[in-house]
């Protein structure tokens, strides 16, 4: 008998929240929206909007989203749990950010550098205006004629109340919003504290990338 089995998979980490937990969440985030001055960031191009496009600010601490906080914090305790990581967790946010993507526009392929977690949180999504999707970190694959298929990207749909936890490094975009609609998320960075402490904050300088088109 033969089998196949995945040598060094990534864990991407996915929940959605419901009721009154949901409720909660969405109206102290759509309080916090009718100040926000989103802008385009330069370097990125007519891509998506941001109401911090220098990435310097903590969105969550600045308009108190502490309903959002509790549901990141339980969800990030499940996700280490689940991928074996047994140290007492301690982290910190080094930012956060909302994301405004109207009818055409889209995310470039990026990472978030030295950063240990980053998620996002689907705020208001008709789940037709732009999956995201995590391109294959194994490279290698592509250099073989054998295994050159399985060197591809990966989607996944937005739905309201649903978040996502991945590892910073790993490679991600946002499809086109093909849709007559505007989509919002709100995106963060952490770091585990176990190691580091609060000091290490490299990902804020980072000002380029490898690939600012779009991924229809």
């Amino acid at each position: 008998m033969s089998t196949i089995f995945p040598a060094f998979p990534t864990p991407v980490y996915s929940a959605k929240i419901r009721g009154s937990t949901f409720d909660k969440v969405h109206k102290e985030i759509e309080d916090s929206l009718p100040n926000v001055d989103f802008r385009l960031n330069p370097h990125f191009g007519d891509t998506h909007f941001l109401s911090d496009p220098d990435f310097r600010e903590n969105y969550f601490d600045k308009h108190s989203l502490n309903a959002l906080k509790d549901v990141i914090d339980e969800h990030l305790k499940d996700y280490m749990q689940k991928i074996g990581y047994l140290e007492d967790l301690k982290y910190h946010y080094d930012s956060s950010w909302v994301a405004l993507f109207k009818p055409g526009n889209y995310g470039h392929i990026h990472d978030h550098g030295s950063v240990d977690i980053s998620g996002v949180y689907y705020h208001k999504t008709n789940g037709k205006d732009g999956k995201i999707f995590f391109e294959s970190p194994n490279t290698n694959l592509a250099s073989s004629v054998a295994f050159n298929h399985l060197s591809y990207s990966i989607t996944h749909d937005p739905e309201e109340g649903k978040i996502l936890l991945f590892p910073g490094w790993f490679k991600h975009g946002i499809k086109r919003n093909n849709s007559d609609e505007t989509r919002m998320s709100l995106s963060f960075n952490i770091y585990l504290d176990n190691v580091r402490g609060e000091d290490m904050n490299p990902w804020q300088d980072v000002k380029t990338t490898t690939d600012y088109g779009a991924h229809d």
